[in-house]
């Protein structure tokens, strides 16, 4: 039976404590090597003492942005007491590239102290591991950013909030028990923007106004002035007095075209009357 250089170094540290509930409450499970790496190749482990959830408050982080809120929380859903929980968080990118696939160096976390203060995450991400008795819950206020040198590249990150607890595995073909710590994990997600990305606000220049735009049905005033001129009114002032023009002929009088056959017709009357008086004269000679 071959084991992993951890897996070895851990069961030698802890050999004489194995099957010992009170030697395992002296035990820091971050020192130990997580159950289910020691279980890998001879069955699957499944730990069901602790559950853990987190929440961080804001969907999107925007970088060199302020502190947002986050929240987690252990709760021991076992029947037995736990002398050590200890809870952490881990900022991580599921990415190919392995510089951005731990994220604490752009992602900042802190937790609330007791004495109200605030504790930076940075590393191993270890906020404590006091003892939580069974049924009980314990709940870290936390806060979180995205540092101003974020790389342009991220577009979002994970959020791991875990729990972990010195347990004992069992090796189901030799029955032989190995300390490891099981692990409890929550995770939540928020995407990370730049400022540099927000929409340009737009020119403050006025923008023109309708009426300067298009044309309305009543014209204004000023468009009445400043419009093409129209032709003039008819006037019924009388025509200047009649000229000789340079052929010696009259030129026209204001006479309107309805004297003509007037004059006519008085001239007629004169000619018919001038005869009546002749053929009287010859009748009394």
């Amino acid at each position: 039976m071959k084991f992993r250089p951890a897996v070895m170094a851990a069961a030698a540290s802890v050999a004489l404590f194995a099957g010992s509930p009170a030697a395992r409450a002296a035990v820091d499970p971050g020192s130990l090597p997580k159950c289910t790496d020691v279980s890998t190749a001879y069955g699957g482990y499944e730990q069901d003492e602790v559950t853990v959830s987190v929440d961080v408050a804001a969907t999107v982080l925007m970088v060199g942005g302020d502190w947002q809120p986050a929240r987690g929380s252990v709760t021991n859903v076992g029947k037995r007491d736990l002398p050590a929980v200890v809870a952490s968080v881990d900022p991580w990118l599921e990415t190919d590239d392995p510089e951005l696939a731990d994220m604490s160096d752009f992602v900042k976390v802190e937790a609330r102290t007791a004495d109200g203060g605030w504790q930076p995450l940075d590393g191993s991400g270890r906020i404590d591991a006091p003892a939580l008795k069974s049924g009980e819950t314990r709940t870290y206020e936390l806060r979180v950013r995205v540092v101003k040198d974020a790389p342009k590249t991220l577009g979002g990150s994970e959020f791991d909030f875990t729990g972990a607890f010195a347990d004992v595995y069992r090796f189901p073909d030799t029955g032989k028990e190995v300390a490891c710590a099981g692990v409890a994990h929550g995770n939540d997600t928020f995407r990370i923007q730049r400022t540099a990305t927000s929409p340009s606000p737009e020119p403050t220049t006025a923008k023109p106004t309708p009426s300067a735009t298009a044309p309305t049905s009543t014209p204004s005033p000023t468009d009445s002035a400043t419009a093409a001129p129209t032709s003039p009114p008819a006037t019924t002032s009388a025509p200047p007095a009649a000229s000789s023009d340079t052929d010696g002929e009259m030129a026209e009088t204001g006479t309107s075209n309805a004297t003509v056959p007037l004059g006519a017709a008085a001239g007629a009357l004169a000619v018919l009357g001038v005869g009546a008086v002749l053929f009287a004269r010859r009748r009394r000679g």
